[in-house]
């Protein structure tokens, strides 16, 4: 008999077992008198235990105690009081929520790691708890919430631009249009989207059309026309239409901003080409002030030599913003504005993305100032303005400034040099591995485990050299020691995350001498990314870069 009541137990332990493998976590059955009947083995990966105490027959407090003297004790929100319970009162609550019928909860444990709780505790007073990791579902749902802000932010950022602008997918469906399209095209924006040109546009200009959009969408080159439409209210418009392709192979997309230019110009001879009127010619005139003048310069001339170029306006101020547009219009250039600094540092990557070269950016000096530190980075020319000055002397200026940069001269340049220098280069990074460390033995122990890994690595000795060496050689991770003389880790890691753009974030790892948590939250509030504690070995490397690089470490110390 007691062999049998033995296969009996032993059935009914690898039957759980299965359970909790079907279930992906942790499965721990409890009696009413709250002594353990059953823990799966997975729960040994998910709290901190030695496994005795997890036999049957372990009191539940005994076993909630060793959680908690194992750093394992659960908490739901950073800044709870729980976090300040004493042990016994933490078993207490413990306990007590076991002893509700029903109770799911979420939990995290240190800084990434999330865990759910299903608690629930039957008639017979019989309680069975399951408990799973989350970790990459918390990811993957704080992912999703960062993107749709950054679509949210994209999209308002794009309706506050003052052209129409419109994307249409492989099919010439339109899958995007902004405000300005909306009232250009006279409908609603549910009426354009889903909808292709055919049913919008009349048969004998879509016809045009759809021969440019597939020329465009099989060759890529870029496309700019003039040309004269008839507005869904009635009156004729002369528009410039810049239409680019941008996307990978099979998701290519045709981009297409408009710009009414009806107000800055006439009609030829034949009464169809727009040429400049006479009337703005004498406003750009004027615009362009006496030195000019007395310089002798032909305007038309000038003109003819900017017309085209791209300029764009930094201004919080609407007159301001709306006064220098009329101007740079004078001057037939293809111009945009924006109002704060995130809108120029969005804007500024909607056209890297869009392949659009922007050939100057004139800024108001009441603007943000790091408004200028932005255009700085992307190597595109700046003007600052304020409003005394702009009538006399922005057409004057800004043609200065584009001549002093011939057209040619800005295609030939390279797509880099004008791309945000804190991301990875066009031709991949120099280096894998940034390592921030003051301490010539660290220094020889970071050399020896990445050199065994097969990793290219650079070592900085303070914070100021990090930074540079990040800007210049464009590596994948950093190692950054908190000690660093001239900047410490937390100023030299913060300074990196002023400096980056949203889709270039590197991933920073604290090297931390002691286990404190001020130290880990000082990291964590600088922008890293994790923590590691020396002294420095080849398996705590090994998992940072598992985690956070996608390249293979490959092995070849001793």
């Amino acid at each position: 008999m007691n062999d049998l009541a033995s296969a009996d137990a032993n059935i009914q332990t690898a039957l759980l077992e299965v359970i909790s493998e079907g279930v992906s976590g942790g499965l721990l059955v409890y009696d009413k008198n709250d002594q353990i009947v059953f823990a799966s083995q997975h729960l040994l990966s998910l709290l901190p235990v030695p496994k005795g105490f997890l036999a049957p027959g372990t009191r539940l407090r005994d076993f909630l105690g060793a959680v908690y003297d194992s750093g394992g004790r659960f908490v739901a929100d950073s800044t709870s009081p729980r976090r300040m319970l004493s042990r016994e009162d933490w078993v207490a609550e413990q306990i007590a929520t076991l002893w509700k019928e029903r109770a799911d909860t979420l939990e995290r444990r240190g800084t990434d790691r999330w865990l759910s709780f299903t608690k629930r505790r039957l008639p017979s007073g019989y309680g069975v708890s399951v408990i799973r990791d989350v970790s990459d579902h918390k990811k993957r749902e704080e992912q999703w919430r960062a993107d749709m802000e950054r679509v949210q932010i994209t999209e308002e950022v794009l309706d506050h631009l003052p052209f129409p602008i419109t994307v249409k997918d492989r099919n010439f469906t339109f899958v995007a249009v902004n405000k300005a399209a909306s009232r250009f095209l006279g409908l609603p924006v549910e009426a354009v989207l889903g909808h292709k040109g055919s049913d919008i546009h009349s048969a004998k200009l879509e016809k045009r059309l759809d021969g440019i959009n597939r020329q465009l969408f099989d060759t890529g080159e870029p496309v700019q026309l003039a040309d004269r439409v008839t507005r869904p209210d009635g009156p004729d418009a002369i528009i410039i239409a810049n239409k680019y392709r941008i996307g990978k192979p099979g998701r290519y997309y045709i981009v297409t901003a408009m710009e009414d230019i009806t107000a800055l110009v006439g009609t030829g001879d034949d009464g169809r080409e727009p040429v400049l009127s006479k009337d703005r010619l004498q406003v750009m005139e004027a615009a362009f002030g006496r030195h000019e003048r007395d310089m002798r310069t032909d305007p038309a001339r000038d003109i003819a030599e900017v017309a085209g170029r791209k300029v764009l306006m930094v201004s919080a101020d609407a007159q301001m913003e709306a006064e220098a547009s009329n101007i740079l219009a004078t001057l037939r250039l293809d111009t945009s504005s924006v109002s704060t600094a995130a809108e120029l540092r969005l804007f500024l990557k909607f056209v890297k993305d869009s392949r659009i070269r922007m050939d100057l950016i004139v800024i108001d000096v009441a603007s943000d100032a790091e408004c200028m530190e932005i255009a700085r980075q992307h190597d595109i020319p700046t003007l600052a303005v304020n409003g005394l000055e702009m009538m006399q002397e922005l057409a004057s200026n800004v043609v200065h400034l584009l001549q002093q940069k011939p057209a040619e001269a800005a295609e030939n340049m390279p797509e880099e040099d004008w791309q945000i220098d804190t991301g990875v280069n066009a031709d991949g990074p120099v280096i894998d591995i940034l390592v921030a460390e003051d301490n010539e033995v660290n220094q020889i122990v970071f050399s020896q485990i990445l050199e065994g890994f097969g990793y290219r690595y650079a070592i900085a000795a303070d914070g100021e050299e990090a930074v540079r060496m990040w800007r210049e050689l464009s590596p994948r991770l950093i190692l950054m020691d908190v000690t660093l003389p001239k900047l410490n880790g937390f100023e030299a890691s913060a300074r990196i995350r002023s400096l980056e753009t949203i889709d270039g974030s590197i991933p920073i790892i604290g090297v931390l001498a002691h286990p404190f948590d001020r130290d880990r939250d000082e990291c964590f509030a600088a922008g890293m990314n994790d923590v590691i504690l020396k002294p420095i070995s080849p398996e705590a490397l090994e998992a940072v870069f598992q985690a956070y690089l996608d390249i293979p470490v490959k092995r070849s110390y001793a």
